[in-house]
């Protein structure tokens, strides 16, 4: 029998290792996988039009924000307490990451988490030294990392590279830690108000573009693997990244011996963000029993505690299953601890309905008041986000109220 899966991945090759993987299962279970890969850059769309349609594969990987408009949607078949039991309940699974598999009035499951990610500092003991900057302070509110900018610069040193002046889709995940800071957050718990201008958000988001000056004109513009280059060569002492990237910057071709020896890695200031993939069975397999059954038993298999250790050796996905974790190593001696704090404090977004388009919108907004404060130079970047956000928030509380 034959079984449909798609994946999200931007290139074939990436999904030798998760062939690797579903190998051993087809032959215990007399299957066959159908993979079917789309890009990021076309997933939300592809995925969203196949729910409109009522189409769909049997299983597919989705980002754990999209599951609430896929269930709105009736795309989805939701999993039973039976199911759940089988699984090993939702204490094997990170709560986070949990929190995301039903809507925010429902009761029903419609998704299991696969996947963790998240966003971490990275920066260079030695250049904060050279700043005369105490690593342990130095990010622990966006108050404190903007000093630590300023030190940084009055010492020469560039501070920071960050991926300007272009559409980055991680910046609201990102943005997300110094909105949540104070207390605050984009969205109310019911999707229907924003608060980004309210002070308990804006405060912390005008301290998030208060370090986009510090950006070296010569690092502007880049997107993020430039902006990972440019770290690895010392063009820059922090840099903001998803926990993978400590591979690479180890493994960097521009890498040097001094920088190996002086990267160091810690949270985010705020409230740092979880996100992920989560595995959902479409509504189709019901018409066949048999393929339900063995949907299950793939989603089953593909969260096993066994199976995410071997996908985060394979490629490096930090596990959503919580007892998959004492068996994990990182190239960084400081990542284990950090990532111990992400999974005990970090939140994901709510579970809204229409986040993906309330998302869309952010990112827009962020890019927008990003790129206001960098070809603004002589104007103040707390004016000119305050101003933003307060004209964005008026315009994105007229669209729902609409």
């Amino acid at each position: 029998m034959e079984l449909n899966l798609l994946t999200i991945a931007d290139a074939p090759e990436d999904l030798q290792p998760l062939r690797t993987l579903l190998a051993a299962f087809e032959r215990e279970n007399g299957l066959q996988i159908s993979m079917r890969r789309v890009g990021w850059d076309r997933a939300w769309q592809t995925l969203l039009m196949e729910a409109v349609e009522g189409k769909g594969p049997h299983v597919s990987q989705v980002g754990s924000t999209w599951v609430a408009t896929m269930a709105m949607l009736d795309a989805l078949r939701f999993f039973t307490k039976e199911d759940l039991f089988g699984l090993g309940g939702s204490s094997r699974f990170l709560p986070s990451a949990w929190e995301s598999v039903k809507l925010a009035d429902r009761h029903e499951v419609w998704a299991i988490p696969w996947s963790i990610y998240t966003f971490v500092l990275y920066y260079r003991r030695d250049l904060l030294e050279r700043a005369d900057v105490d690593p342990a302070a130095a990010f622990a509110t966006p108050a404190a990392m903007r000093e630590t900018f300023t030190a940084l610069s009055r010492n020469g040193i560039a501070p920071w590279a960050f991926p300007s002046l272009h559409p980055y889709a991680d910046l609201v995940h990102i943005a997300s830690s110094w909105a949540r800071a104070n207390g605050g957050d984009f969205m109310s718990a019911n999707g229907r108000e924003p608060l980004f201008a309210r002070p308990e958000a804006s405060t912390g988001l005008m301290d998030f573009f208060e370090l986009f000056p510090f950006i070296p004109p010569s690092l502007r513009g880049l997107n993020v693997e430039a902006c990972t280059n440019a770290f690895a060569r010392s063009d820059a002492a922090v840099l903001v990244g998803g926990v993978e990237i400590g591979n690479e910057l180890m493994e960097s071709p521009y890498a040097s011996q001094e920088m190996r020896e002086n990267v160091a890695v810690t949270t985010l200031p705020g409230v740092p963000w979880i996100g992920g993939d989560h595995l959902v069975i479409w509504k189709n397999v019901l018409a066949n029993v048999a393929q339900e059954r063995s949907a299950l038993d793939l989603v089953s298999y593909l969260s096993k505690r066994e199976t995410q250790i071997e996908l985060y050796k394979l490629e490096n996905i930090l596990p959503a299953r919580l007892d998959a974790y004492d068996e994990l190593t990182f190239p960084l001696d400081t990542t284990s601890p950090t990532i111990e704090t992400i999974l005990k404090n970090g939140r994901p977004h709510p579970a809204l309905r229409l986040w993906r388009r309330i998302e869309a919108f952010l990112d827009e907004m962020l890019l927008d008041i990003g790129t206001s404060v960098l070809r603004q130079p002589t104007g103040s970047p707390s004016d000119i986000s305050m101003q933003m956000l307060e004209e964005y928030e008026r315009k994105l509380a007229a669209v729902l109220k609409g």
